[in-house]
C-alpha cells in the first residue's frame, strides 16, 4: 500500500519527470540533430555546384599551378573517379559550372545558383573561395579542403620536381588520389587495443547518466517524506504506527523502481531512436542502471538530510551540484575531462559525473571491462557510504513536539 501510494506521489511530480525522462530525451534529440552525420562516422553531401575562375591569366596559356587545379577539380567533378579514389564517397564531390567573368559568377552566387567560386591566381600561386549565403558549413568545409589539400600537394610535386626529379613519378603517383575532401572517422578515438571510439557517442551516453544524476531529488523527496518537519505530513509520519524503517524503504524503493524504469526507457530510446549503439553486454548495462540510479538517489538522501531550507530549496541546491558535475564531465564540451586529466586530474577522480560516464563509455566501446569494474566500485563504495549515514542519521531523528 505505501509502496503504491509513492509511487503514484512521484508519477505526480512533473519537475522530477522532466528533469529524469523528457529534459535528457530533448536534449538527445537535439544531439543526433545535429551530429547525425558525425556521430556515425559518416559526413556525406550533395556535390557541391563550383565554378573557377582564372585570374590575371591568359585563358590559352596557364600556369603549371592554374592548370593542375582545373585538373583536379575535373576529377573530383567526375562520378567514376572519386569511386575509385581513396576518398569513401560513391558521388561527385563537386558540379563544375561554367561561367565567363566574375560578374556573371557573383550574380549565380546572388541568386543562389552557384555555391562556391574558386578564384585562382595561377602567377601567385593562390586560390580565393568565395561561397555564397546558400553553402552551409559542410560546403565550406569541402571548398577549403580541396584548396589546401590541392596547395600543399602542389608544393610537395614542385619541391621533388627541383631536388629529386628522378623521384617526380612515384611522388605523383602517391598524390593523385590524396585530395582530401573531409577526414573519414574524424570523429573517431584510438582504443588501447587499436579499435575506434567515436567521441560524438560520448554527448549521448553522458546524457544517460545526467538523466539518471537527476535521481537525486528523488533521493531528497525521499528522506523529507519522512522527516519529523513542520509539515502536515510530517506530523503524521512521525505518530505513524507504521516503523520509520517499513515507510522508508517503501518510499525509497518506490522512487528506486521508477528511476531504473525511466532509464532503461532512455536507453531503449537512445539506441532504437538514435541508433547509438550499446553494445552487447546487457548484464553489465543493467548492473550499471541499478547502482547508478542506487548512487544518486544516495547522493540525495544525503542532500536532503545535511542541506537547509525546504524540500524546494533542497531539491535546488542537489541539482545545482549536480549540473556542476554533470558539466565538468564533458557533457557539454566532451573535450573537459581531457583537459582535466592533463592538468588537474584529480578532478575526474572525484567527481561522479566523470566516473559513471567512464565506465558507461568504457563498457560500450572497450574490449576490456577493467576500466569498467574500476569506476563501478568506486561509485558502489560511495553509495554504501551514503546509504550508512543516511539511515543512521535518519534513526537518530526524533520529532520534538507535536
Amino acid at each position: 500500500m505505501m509502496f503504491t501510494y509513492y509511487l503514484r506521489k512521484t508519477l505526480r511530480d512533473k519537475a522530477y519527470l522532466f528533469w529524469s525522462l523528457a529534459f535528457p530525451i530533448l536534449l538527445m534529440t537535439c544531439f543526433n540533430v545535429t551530429f547525425m552525420g558525425p556521430a556515425r562516422g559518416e559526413v556525406d553531401f550533395a556535390p557541391v555546384e563550383s565554378a573557377v575562375l582564372f585570374i590575371d591569366e591568359d585563358a590559352e596559356e596557364k600556369s603549371a599551378f592554374a592548370e593542375e587545379f582545373e585538373s583536379v577539380l575535373a576529377n573530383l567533378a567526375d562520378t567514376e573517379a572519386v569511386k575509385k579514389s581513396n576518398m569513401g564517397y560513391d558521388h561527385a564531390i563537386v558540379k563544375l559550372i561554367s561561367v565567363q567573368n566574375r560578374e556573371e559568377a557573383e550574380k549565380m552566387i546572388l541568386d543562389k545558383d552557384l555555391q562556391v567560386l574558386f578564384l585562382v591566381k595561377g602567377k601567385e600561386e593562390k586560390i580565393d573561395v568565395k561561397v555564397g549565403d546558400s553553402a552551409n558549413t559542410t560546403t565550406l568545409m569541402v571548398a577549403r579542403g580541396i584548396v589546401e589539400s590541392y596547395r600543399r600537394n602542389y608544393m610537395i610535386i614542385k619541391d621533388a620536381a627541383m631536388t629529386a626529379p628522378d623521384k617526380i613519378e612515384a611522388v605523383m603517383t602517391s598524390l593523385s588520389e590524396s585530395i582530401s575532401v573531409m577526414k573519414a572517422k574524424s570523429a573517431y578515438i584510438e582504443n588501447d587495443d587499436g579499435t575506434s571510439a567515436n567521441v560524438y557517442m560520448w554527448y549521448f551516453y553522458s546524457t544517460i547518466v545526467m538523466g539518471m544524476f537527476f535521481n537525486v531529488t528523488a533521493g531528497v523527496h525521499t528522506v523529507f517524506d519522512i522527516q519529523g518537519n513542520l509539515s502536515g505530513y510530517g506530523m503524521r509520519t512521525s505518530v505513524s504506527p507504521k516503523k520509520k524503517t517499513q515507510i522508508l524503504l517503501s518510499a525509497f524503493s518506490a522512487r528506486y523502481v521508477l528511476s531504473c524504469a525511466i532509464t532503461f526507457f532512455a536507453l531503449t530510446v537512445m539506441n532504437r531512436c538514435f541508433d547509438v549503439p550499446l553494445g552487447n553486454r546487457f548484464p553489465h548495462i543493467i548492473l550499471f542502471v541499478l547502482v547508478g540510479n542506487l548512487f544518486s538517489m544516495s547522493l540525495g538522501s544525503v542532500f536532503g538530510l545535511f542541506t537547509k531550507g525546504d524540500e524546494t530549496q533542497r531539491d535546488n541546491k542537489a541539482t545545482a551540484i549536480v549540473m556542476i558535475s554533470v558539466i565538468l564531465s564533458g557533457e557539454m564540451i566532451v573535450q573537459l575531462p581531457g583537459l582535466f586529466e592533463k592538468y588537474c586530474p584529480i578532478i575526474n577522480r572525484i567527481n561522479p559525473a566523470t566516473i559513471m560516464n567512464f565506465a558507461f563509455f568504457r563498457l560500450v566501446n572497450y574490449p576490456s571491462l577493467t576500466g569498467f569494474w574500476m569506476n563501478m566500485i568506486k561509485i558502489g563504495l560511495a553509495t554504501v557510504l551514503f546509504l550508512t549515514v543516511s539511515i543512521l542519521k535518519l534513526r537518530r531523528e526524533k520529532y520534538a513536539a507535536l
